[in-house]
């Protein structure tokens, strides 16, 4: 990703940002949809004149977001937005699963502390989950999980591979904001920090993602 592509995806997330903390909705409607849309545009624009499935996941990966970005700045209007945007995810999860396996091979001494975070999170959430959420979220669990252990299984460059495992990391922090809030405790500046947090991970998903894509290129 170039400094300009950086300036401008970052411009938005901001001012995205700033639309929850000023609590202005209609900024927050019209910016959050337009990250991943910037994001893919923007992958897509380094990417297509190699273009290939690995690529095609990627944008998948980055539409199925987008649409649970979507789904959940309504999910105040109704509790099935929430779950509509958590199969989104889901699904743009699988696609990053999908794709991280075909760059590593299992390392299964990297699954530990992967596994032990998501049964200490669902330690704290199981028992205060209304029983309609229970499947949804377990199971999103355990996908989230396994993307983060295929983002620590890749076999790339050096720079590609720490780039994608700390968004990974991020991604997963971001998700458990979002539980945490909304079934837990109230997380003071919860906005804040999970718009933060997804941002950032995403850009850096898809940034060490184009990395490796140069350097195989090249």
């Amino acid at each position: 990703m170039n400094r300009n592509q950086t300036f401008i995806f970052y411009g938005l997330s901001a001012i995205n940002i700033a639309s929850g903390l000023l609590e202005t909705e209609w900024l927050g409607y019209i910016t959050k949809p337009l990250l991943m849309i910037t994001l893919a545009v923007f992958y897509y624009q380094h990417t297509r004149a190699t273009f290939s499935k690995r690529d095609r996941l990627v944008l998948f990966a980055l539409f199925f977001s987008c649409l649970g970005d979507t789904f959940l700045m309504f999910q105040q209007l109704n509790p099935d937005y929430f779950l509509m945007g958590l199969g989104a995810f889901l699904l743009g999860h699988v696609c990053y699963i999908l794709l991280f396996q075909q760059e590593g091979k299992s390392r299964h001494f990297r699954w530990l502390p992967f596994i032990s975070y998501a049964c200490l999170l669902l330690f704290f959430l199981l028992n205060r989950i209304p029983a309609d959420f229970k499947i949804p979220v377990i199971l999103y669990s355990v996908v989230i999980t396994l993307m983060g252990i295929r983002a620590s299984e890749r076999q790339v460059n050096d720079k590609s591979y720490e780039v994608v495992l700390i968004g990974a990391v991020l991604f997963i922090i971001s998700d458990s904001l979002i539980a945490l809030n909304k079934f837990v405790v109230s997380v003071p500046l919860a906005g804040l920090w999970i718009m933060s947090t997804y941002v950032v991970a995403q850009y850096l998903i898809i940034h060490g993602l184009l990395i490796n894509s140069m350097l195989k290129n090249h």
